[in-house]
C-alpha cells in the first residue's frame, strides 16, 4: 500500500500535541464527570521524539482529570493482529486507534463500544466533524469512534524541474493536463527517473476510478461495482502512464514509496497525503515543491484516510475512557495537536495550518478508505492483480472481473 505506513506513523504523532489544552478542549459546557481510576491507551508505536511528546499530553490529561491515570501501552509490532489477540483474550486497551479500513470488521464482531450515550450525557456534539469522516465510524446509526484527524491525497510537484520546461503546477488540473505536463518533464528527468511516480496499489489507483465516475462498491455496499467501463478506463489510464514511459512504480525508481521518489528527484509528480510534509522537511529540505488539489477527469474524486479514537466493548474503565476520547477530539485539543501540520483536523471548526487548502478542497470529494467487513483480503488480492496488470501479466478486464468475483463472494459471506 505504498507508504501508507508512513501516514499511520505520522498520525500517531498527532495525539501527543494535545497536552497543553485544558478543560475547554472537551467540547462540552458541562463539567467533567467524576471518572477515576486507570485508563489504558494504545496505538501504533511512536519514535522517541513522539513518545516524549505523548508523555507530555498524558500529563496534561491527568492534570485536567487528576483522578484518572493513563497507562499508555504502544503496540510496536503488527497493530491489527496484536489488537485482535487482545480482543480474543478479552483484555483490550480501553481506548485505541481504529483505522477506517478495519472498522467494519471490528464493529461487526462486537469489539467496539457505542459512544452515543456517553456523548449525550456530556453534551458532546458530533456536528463539528466532517460528516464523511464521522460516517466512517458509524454502524447502524450509532457512533463507535471519532476521527482524530485525516488526509486525502494531493498532487505534489517538484517546482525546480517544472520550471525548466514551463510546467505550471497550478494548471495541472485534469488527466489531460497531467499527461501533457509529464511529456514536457520527460526530457529533463535524470537517468532512472520518471516524470510521475505511481503506487501499484488501490489506495492510489482508486482515486482515479472515482475521478472517472466509477466506484468499488454500489451505493448500498452490497455488491461490487468495480467491473465497469468507468473503472476500466481509469485503470487503463493509470497503467498507461507507466507503459508509455511517463511514470513508474517506486521499486523501479529505486525507492520504497513515491514520497521518497519526490524527495530524491526520481519523480517530479507524485500523489500523496498530508503525511509527506514531515518527510520533505526533515529528509529532503532542499527540494522545492508545490502542492495542488488532486487532479480530476469527469469529476473530482479522492480518498480519505482517517483513524478514530474508539473504546473497547470490554473496556475496564469506560467512564475514564470516554473522558480521554472526549479530551483528545475536542475543539481546543484538536486545534493544538494539528497545529504542527502533521495531519488535518477532522473538525470543521478547527483551522489547519497554512498551506493545506489543496487538501481541504477535496473534503467533499473524498471517499473513506473503507468498504465492507472482511474486505482487507479483497484489497490484498486486488493489489496483487494490479501489480500483474502493470507488469503486463494480466489484462485490466480480467483483473476487474476477478476482483468483482472475489468482492461479491466476500460480501455474500
Amino acid at each position: 500500500m505504498g507508504k501508507r505506513s508512513g501516514f499511520l506513523i505520522a498520525l500517531a504523532a498527532l495525539v501527543v500535541l494535545a497536552a497543553t489544552v485544558a478543560g475547554s478542549s472537551l467540547g462540552s459546557a458541562k463539567k467533567p464527570q467524576a471518572a477515576s481510576g486507570t485508563v489504558v491507551l494504545s496505538g501504533w508505536g511512536a519514535n522517541p521524539e513522539e513518545l516524549k511528546l505523548l508523555k507530555a499530553v498524558l500529563r496534561g490529561f491527568e492534570k485536567t482529570f487528576p483522578k484518572i491515570k493513563v497507562d499508555y501501552q504502544p503496540i510496536t509490532g503488527d497493530y491489527v493482529p496484536t489488537m485482535l489477540a487482545k480482543f480474543s483474550a478479552r483484555k483490550p486497551p480501553d481506548v485505541f486507534y481504529v483505522d477506517s479500513n478495519v472498522f467494519l470488521d471490528w464493529v461487526t464482531q462486537g469489539l467496539l463500544e457505542p459512544l452515543d450515550s456517553y456523548a449525550k450525557k456530556s453534551n458532546f456534539s458530533s456536528k463539528p466533524f466532517y460528516s464523511s469522516l464521522l460516517n466512517g465510524f458509524k454502524y447502524k446509526g450509532k457512533i463507535y469512534g471519532y476521527p482524530k484527524d485525516w488526509s486525502p491525497l494531493a498532487m505534489w510537484v517538484n517546482t525546480s524541474l517544472a520550471s525548466k520546461v514551463g510546467v505550471v503546477p497550478s494548471k495541472i488540473k485534469t488527466w489531460k493536463d497531467l499527461t501533457a505536463a509529464a511529456n514536457k518533464l520527460k526530457p529533463v528527468m535524470a537517468s532512472g527517473a520518471k516524470a510521475i511516480c505511481l503506487s501499484p496499489s488501490w489506495d492510489r489507483a482508486l482515486a482515479f476510478v472515482y475521478q472517472n465516475k466509477g466506484s468499488f462498491l454500489n451505493a448500498s455496499k452490497t455488491k461490487s461495482a468495480i467491473n465497469s467501463a468507468a473503472a476500466k478506463a481509469a485503470i487503463d489510464y493509470y497503467v498507461g502512464l507507466i507503459k508509455s514511459g511517463l511514470a513508474d512504480i517506486p521499486a523501479k525508481l529505486g525507492v520504497d514509496w513515491c514520497g521518497a521518489a519526490l524527495g530524491k528527484e526520481k519523480a517530479a509528480i507524485v500523489f500523496e497525503g498530508n503525511w509527506l510534509f514531515p518527510t520533505m522537511a526533515e529528509t529532503y529540505p532542499d527540494v522545492k515543491y508545490s502542492v495542488q488539489q488532486m487532479i480530476m477527469n469527469k469529476q473530482h474524486g479522492n480518498l480519505a484516510f482517517t483513524v478514530s479514537y474508539s473504546m473497547a466493548k470490554d473496556a475496564g474503565n469506560k467512564d475514564a475512557a470516554w473522558q480521554l476520547i472526549r479530551y483528545l477530539v475536542g475543539k481546543s485539543g484538536m486545534k493544538t495537536w494539528t497545529s504542527k501540520g502533521l495531519a488535518l483536523p477532522s473538525r470543521k471548526d478547527v483551522k489547519p495550518v497554512a498551506g493545506r487548502q489543496p487538501f481541504l478542497a477535496d473534503a467533499a470529494n473524498a471517499h473513506p478508505w473503507q468498504f465492507a467487513p472482511k474486505f482487507s483480503q479483497v484489497i490484498d488480492t486486488a493489489n496483487n492483480d494490479l501489480s500483474a496488470v502493470i507488469e503486463g501479466k494480466e489484462s485490466t478486464a480480467d483483473m476487474l472481473k476477478k476482483i468483482e468475483s472475489t468482492a461479491n463472494s466476500t460480501l455474500g459471506q
